[in-house]
Formats: C-alpha cells, sequence, structure tokens
C-alpha cells in the first residue's frame, strides 16, 4: 500500500491535530505550504547543503500528513515545525538506522515510511528565528507526543544533531571529539553544554547512542564547494588538515582532487511518553 493509499485510522483525522492557543495554531501543514516552510524556517536553520528543497518537504506531507506538523502565529507564518517519520523499533539501540537511512533517497520517506510501525522519528525540528527562546521547542515535543498517542505509536524518537558542536570545535577546543563533547556539562548547574541536546533532555530525551554518519552529502563538485565556502559563513570555514575542513557546522567536509563529500554524526535519543514534565532548569 503506497502512503497515498493508506487511510487515517478510525476515530483520527488530522483535523483533530489542530490546536490553538491565544498566540499561535499548531497543525500539520499543507503540500502548498512547503514554500513557506522553506523560506521562513529551512533557510534560517540549515546550510544550504543540507535544507530540504521545498519539493521535498511537500512529498512529506503526502507521505505522512500528519507527522507534518507546525505551528503558526496568528498572521499566517510558521514559527516552528517538526518534520517525522514512521518506522518500527524493535528495542535495541544498535539497530537504529542512520539518518539518510530512515529517510531514503531522496529525503522524503516515500520508500521507508512503515503504515504499522511503532515509533516516530523526530527528523528536523526548526524554530524562527525570532520565535527561538519562546518555549516554542516543548510545545512541538508535546504535539508530537499527542500525535503519536493518537496514532497508537508507542516511541518518540529522533537523530538529534548537537548544533553548537561546530562552533565549540572552532572556538573552545579545536581537537574536541564528538562522543565528548555530547556528554559535556556546563559546570555552573551540570546540565549539557550543548542547547538543542540541553533543550531535549529538559523536555525529556534520553540518549541511546551516537549516529555515526548520520548525514551524508557526497560528490559535490569542487566548484559548488568552493561556493559554499565563499558565500556561507565564510569566515567560520577552517583547513584542519590538506584534505578536512571545518565549516562551523556539525559535521565536516572531506575534500578530495575533484569533488567534496559533507560527512555530520548525529545522536539517537527517546522521549519519555509517560513523562511530559520538563526537568528543572
Amino acid at each position: 500500500m503506497s502512503p497515498q493509499e493508506r487511510k487515517v485510522p478510525d476515530g483520527m483525522e488530522i483535523r483533530k491535530q489542530e490546536r490553538t492557543s491565544d498566540r499561535y495554531e499548531i497543525r500539520p501543514y499543507k503540500p502548498e505550504e512547503a514554500q513557506k516552510i522553506f523560506d521562513e524556517l529551512e533557510v534560517p536553520n540549515w546550510a544550504p547543503w543540507l535544507r530540504a528543497s521545498p519539493e521535498v518537504l511537500a512529498k512529506r506531507t503526502e507521505v505522512f500528513p500528519e507527522g507534518q506538523i507546525a505551528i503558526w502565529s496568528k498572521d499566517g507564518r510558521p514559527m516552528a515545525n517538526v518534520n517525522l517519520s514512521r518506522f518500527n523499533y524493535d528495542g535495541n539501540p544498535q539497530s537504529l538506522p542512520t539518518w539518510d537511512e530512515l529517510m531514503g533517497n531522496p529525503p522524503t520517506g516515500e520508500h521507508t515510511f512503515d503504515l504499522n510501525g511503532n515509533a516516530v522519528g523526530m527528523m528536523s525540528i526548526n524554530v524562527r528565528p525570532d520565535s527561538q527562546g519562546g518555549g516554542l521547542t516543548r510545545v512541538i515535543i508535546d504535539a508530537v507526543k499527542k500525535s503519536a498517542q493518537e496514532l497508537g505509536i508507542k516511541h518518540v524518537m529522533g537523530s538529534f544533531r548537537p548544533s553548537q558542536f561546530g562552533e565549540y570545535s572552532d572556538a573552545v577546543d579545536k581537537h574536541a571529539s564528538f562522543s565528548d563533547y555530547i556528554s559535556k556539562k556546563r559546570p555552573e548547574d551540570n546540565l549539557l553544554y550543548d542547547a538543542w541536546l540541553r533543550a531535549l533532555t529538559r523536555n525529556g530525551m534520553r540518549m541511546l547512542r551516537i549516529d555515526d554518519a548520520a548525514m551524508v552529502i557526497p560528490d559535490v563538485l569542487q566548484e559548488q564547494f568552493d561556493e559554499y565556502r565563499s558565500t556561507y559563513k565564510p569566515k567560520r570555514w577552517k583547513k584542519i588538515t590538506p584534505n578536512v575542513w571545518r565549516c562551523g557546522e556539525t559535521g565536516l567536509w572531506l575534500v578530495g582532487n575533484t569533488s567534496a563529500t559533507y560527512l555530520e554524526s548525529n545522536v539517537w535519543g527517546i522521549l519519555d511518553q509517560q513523562n511530559n514534565t520538563p526537568q528543572a532548569k
């Protein structure tokens, strides 16, 4: 059965996910709204080689419409969104796929979506820059948990991106290892150093294991790589060996004679469905 042919479970319609407050509305975004999601959330949050295109964002709504949730301001602008993928988790962290394997190629989930899967993966969470720090992470995670419960899905998980690793490697410790960084804590409060992992942990996330080579962008032509270096945050690019570049992002570029490959690791985590209370700050 294709995603387009599947039926929504009895009693569960997309409109049940629509929730409102005085400031915003929570609902799945529609295919025709994919360009808005791209312009206001993908572009400011992701490097150009990692952005999901409007076409990919629209296709995800066809594959798993209930899993493409957005928070909308009263003036119709997207404030935050999450892209979910549905799959089956056997309880063994070592059997979890990479981010790329779970989303498939193209990264729409169309070849990997499991209608009977017992888990959802939060594959991308974005908050508009002018809405960051306003508690929307908690709102979007609660929306995911609620939707998972309505769909009868047991596990809420994600291959999460330690978003400050690149900055830390540049400014604090150029020899920092990824495995050491994800467990590093702030001395003042003993909370995780990385802001995104810290926010997720406050909302009930437990780390399971490193997702090695979670996202790989291969065979980028040298001309395109050079354009990235000159146009995307050029001051943050640093050559650390003759063939390895840091770019200020979580991953690294491995550069050959005619092409380059971007390689990034993430962290697999799971959120406790039974505990929606964030940890104390």
